[in-house]
């Protein structure tokens, strides 16, 4: 029998617009519920180079997302800033690059109200000593990096507070029309098979690439670019400060620190489908020669692997070119029942995870406007907690910090976890020690529900570091069943899902010490511990 569920308004998608949507509807009063078909921040949110925008990368060819991003970037900062690392940023100028942009991008700045600062060259190399010694310019911007796995998770738990629902691992199937309204969804949990029928007022499609597949439920084109992009990760982190190249936009021209590493992108090359993350290594060997021109000694770094991300890019108009470069970065927010006399259904999409609460407020104001409830939105004033909020975690199956100390969240297991850390034991013991996540971290975040090693690394960075989780993802997986949490079946079958999504990134990039690695990792799973390949 399909149960059923009543609620005001449905979010599709567990990304930064989704969080920002429903935990915007939160502070409204109004009642959402979240579905995403796999865990929060699964798909764009996570795959990319974790940039918070100044704006200054759009000042040439984008004015209004250059505006945009800047006064988004302060506002996050403010109200988000447990997952912001206000690094700061330059802009560097080498050689080869046109005099006249440098003309125009200052004046783009300066237009868009971006605050820069001319850096004497000697200065930006003391700061920066991997920098170019060749560099002719350098220009200081208030670039940071954001944390996009705790800033999501973090909006969605502060709306989960407030009397949102989520529903992570849920597949939306099917639109419930009734004659040219939507009136809700069916979804279908990924893992028990389980459909439910969820009844709403209005559907916010705010699904990023998946866009037009979840328009389309509902009889409605989307012309969407689904714009793949890669990016590598060096083992250390070699820069203080985000360092952008001076220039038009266009691949290889960003280097982002990012709590132990340093993040490198990107590429952009059309594809067809949403969830493409597809590695090249001839992408990876071309991104490393542009790279030099900024950062000379790039080639002889250890990469520890290479992930991709698909941009959603909407565009009405047919563009040229396969690099999505010359498509904006600006938003989209479809009245479909403006644009395609579809009622009870809009479309928030494209943008960058800098604008995110700003898409979510347009968004929210448009929902308002066609339920009659004229709440404001406070997003830009109330400070998102960091790491908590008790409620969500029960919702989907983890829950809120016991104690500061724990540097992640604690579950279900809060009091357990306190009393074991007053007592100094076993919970202090370091499990991953490239990013020193401890026993008590894991324990914290263990699921009640199906076990996913990819759900505790998205929570506490679990072999996110040099030896991409050859010793730690097995402790992890040994925790589990011994907490009788999963069985020793399913702890396996996590595992070489595990490994294989980590050697996918890795195989690309597997020279030297990182060959060395993919290599033990094999010779560990698949040698001493006889386990089969999986996705491989």
């Amino acid at each position: 029998m399909t149960r059923k569920i009543e609620t005001e308004v449905i979010v599709i998608g567990g990304g930064a617009t989704g969080a920002g949507v429903l935990r915007d509807l939160a502070l409204r009063g109004i009642k959402a519920i979240l579905v995403e078909q796999r865990d929060l921040t699964y798909g764009t949110s996570s795959r990319y180079h974790g940039l918070l925008h100044s704006g200054a990368r759009y000042a040439v060819g984008d004015a209004e997302t250059a505006s945009e991003s800047y006064k988004e970037n302060l506002i996050i900062k403010r109200t988000v800033p447990g997952s912001v690392e206000d690094t700061g940023g330059l802009f560097v100028k080498v050689p080869q690059d046109d005099d006249e942009y440098v003309y125009k991008w200052i004046e783009g700045c300066k237009k868009a109200g971006i605050p820069i600062e001319e850096v004497p060259v000697a200065q930006a190399l003391i700061e920066e000593p991997f920098l170019s010694k060749d560099i002719q310019a350098a220009y200081r911007v208030p670039d940071a990096a954001v944390d996009g796995f705790t800033l999501v998770v973090d909006v969605v738990a502060d709306a989960v507070s407030r009397g949102s629902k989520v529903l992570t691992y849920h597949e939306v199937v099917q639109m419930i029309m009734k004659e040219n309204r939507v009136i809700g969804v069916v979804v279908r949990n990924v893992h028990t098979g389980e459909w439910i029928e969820i009844y709403a007022n209005m559907v916010v499609n705010a699904t990023g690439p998946w866009a037009a597949k979840i328009a389309f439920l509902a009889g409605i084109d989307i012309h969407m670019i689904n714009n793949r992009g890669m990016l590598v990760v060096f083992h250390h982190r070699f820069n203080k400060k985000v360092i952008n190249r001076l220039r038009k936009p266009g691949d290889a021209d960003i280097f982002v620190p990012a709590h132990n590493v340093t993040i490198f992108g990107t590429t952009g090359v059309n594809v067809q489908e949403p969830d493409d993350f597809s590695l090249s290594r001839e992408e990876v060997d071309k991104m490393l020669r542009d790279g030099k021109a900024m950062i000379p000694e790039v080639e002889q770094m250890r990469i520890i692997r290479a992930f991709a991300g698909v941009r959603p890019l909407y565009q009405e108009k047919t563009v040229t070119g396969n690099s999505g470069r010359n498509v904006s970065r600006g938003m989209a927010l479809l009245d479909h029942e403006t644009r395609d006399g579809v009622q009870g259904i809009i479309t928030i999409t494209g943008g960058k995870f800098t604008t995110f609460r700003y898409m979510a407020e347009k968004t929210v104001d448009l929902v308002c406007a066609k339920l009659g409830i004229s709440a404001k939105c406070t997003t830009h004033e109330e400070i998102v907690p960091h790491r908590m909020a008790k409620e969500f975690f029960k919702q989907v199956n983890m829950a809120p910090a016991a104690k500061q100390k724990l540097v992640h969240w604690a579950g279900n297991r809060a009091k357990k976890i306190e009393e074991g850390l007053q007592k100094n034991d076993l919970l202090n013991i370091v499990v991953c020690e490239c990013e020193q996540v401890t026993l008590g971290e894991i324990e914290s975040v263990l699921p009640d529900g199906k076990f996913h090693l990819g759900d505790i690394r998205r929570r506490t960075r679990l072999g996110m570091g040099t030896c991409q989780g050859t010793f730690c993802n097995f402790r992890a997986a040994a925790l589990a069943v011994e907490r009788g949490i999963t069985t020793t079946q399913e702890a396996n079958t996590a595992l070489l899902d595990a490994i294989a999504e980590r050697q996918k990134g890795m195989k690309v990039v597997a020279t030297g010490e990182t060959a060395k690695q993919l290599a033990l990792m094999n010779a560990i799973y698949h040698v001493s511990l006889g386990m089969g390949k999986r996705g491989m």
